[in-house]
């Protein structure tokens, strides 16, 4: 059966629950949550938030991205996005046996200049580049990993994990969350030869992110805690960068408990990453960005967690993007204050926080689903009198 294009996430959750035989109290005791919460987000008066689509995901038996209605095949066909990821699906087949090539690769330095100009794309949330270069590069680290040795073929696999974890990125990103749980294990393969404590933190940091989608955030914080104990006294190549993870892990802490609506443990884990970003200021390594903005945009995003819209963005008058940072997660930010908006009853607002993040990275704004959980919200909100700014914006990103 066909479905409306701008159908939001409470209609899907309904269809979903229907098709179970479920009522909207047999729903809410398998979910945990309120009758009335169910009853609200159905109908669109309440945000589906994230853990919300997680309960009710495993309640219905479905995945959470049933219920936010991804991919978003029309949107992907349309820009031809879904035939670049295609090639990576093949790339991503082979990472275990070497090719038959007769040419020897390029040397590894010359394979690491691109990987990092692959994680420049990554984040610069530059999806259509990264979709474009992925599959050759994934070839020529394979090739590279059996044909060399010593500690050539330790970066060589250091590469392939990067490579994979740009893949994760953008299958996310997308919505093709399968083929991101291929990439994880792939990064999780090629980690250990690699030999860069970074790496299993940043397969962790990865690891917490599917199991929180699916509403498991006491695995998500074992995995986290694990990491972060592995990383306790390592001697790295990049101390800078162990630094950075060690934020970053502590800042998806924070947002676990958030989603798990435990503002006591979030806030005791955002003050933990403050305290530890006051010390090391502003760093990118990694494929990370690290210090007190990130801090400070995540302490926005777990106000929007806890349902607390007001406060969030009182949070984000206080945070300020610095010239020349991280472009993913600045659009992210503004997604996250548009949203914050929309349910705060701030329309005008709202749109143009997500204008703010169509500018800054439209690629990835057109497919989050924030965007478009908001535009519907939002149009909604003018019972289909809708302004000529937010028409052309709901047309954009496809709600």
């Amino acid at each position: 059966m066909a479905h409306s294009a701008d159908e939001h996430t409470g209609a899907r959750i309904k269809r979903h629950r229907k098709e179970r035989g479920l009522t909207q109290h047999g729903l809410a005791l398998r979910a945990h949550v309120s009758h009335s919460l169910i009853s609200k987000v159905e109908c669109g008066q309440k945000p589906a938030s994230p853990a919300l689509v997680a309960a009710c995901a495993r309640a219905l038996a479905v995945t959470p991205a049933d219920l936010l209605g991804q991919p978003y095949a029309d949107e992907l066909r349309r820009d031809r996005m879904d035939a670049l990821v295609q090639p990576i699906r093949v790339g991503m087949e082979n990472w275990d046996i070497p090719h038959d090539w007769e040419t020897p690769p390029r040397p590894v330095p010359l394979i690491r200049e691109d990987i990092g100009r692959l994680l420049v794309q990554r984040r610069n949330a530059d999806l259509m580049d990264m979709a474009r270069d992925l599959p050759a590069l994934i070839d020529e680290c394979v090739h590279a990993v059996h044909v060399t040795s010593g500690e050539e073929r330790r970066q060589a696999h250091e590469c392939l994990a990067w490579a994979f974890r740009c893949v994760f990125t953008l299958a996310w990103g997308l919505g093709y969350h399968d083929l991101a749980i291929v990439a994880l294990d792939r990064v999780a393969a090629a980690a250990p030869v690699a030999d860069e404590p970074g790496l299993p933190a940043m397969h962790a940091y990865l690891r917490a992110q599917t199991v929180m989608a699916s509403g498991r955030y006491e695995v998500g914080l074992r995995v986290v805690d694990q990491a972060l104990r592995d990383l306790d006294g390592q001697n790295a190549r990049r101390p800078g960068g162990l630094q950075a993870m060690t934020g970053v892990l502590l800042l998806r802490a924070a947002v676990l408990a958030g989603r798990a609506q435990d503002a006591d443990h979030a806030d005791a884990r955002l003050d933990a990453a403050r305290r530890l970003a006051r010390e090391t200021g502003e760093l990118s390594d990694y494929g990370v960005a690290w210090g007190p903005v990130n801090v400070g945009v995540h302490a926005v995003a777990i106000a929007s967690e806890l349902d607390e819209y007001g406060q969030a963005i009182e949070l984000a008058r206080e945070v300020r993007l610095p010239q020349g940072y991280d472009r993913a997660r600045a659009a992210h930010h503004w997604m996250d204050v548009g949203r914050a908006h929309t349910w705060a009853g701030n329309p005008t607002e709202a749109l143009a926080s997500l204008q703010r993040a169509r500018r800054i990275a439209p690629q990835q704004t057109r497919y989050h689903p924030t965007t478009r959980e908001s535009v519907i919200a939002l149009k909604g909100v003018g019972r289909g009198r809708m302004s000529g700014e937010l028409a052309d914006f709901a047309a954009w990103v496809g709600a």
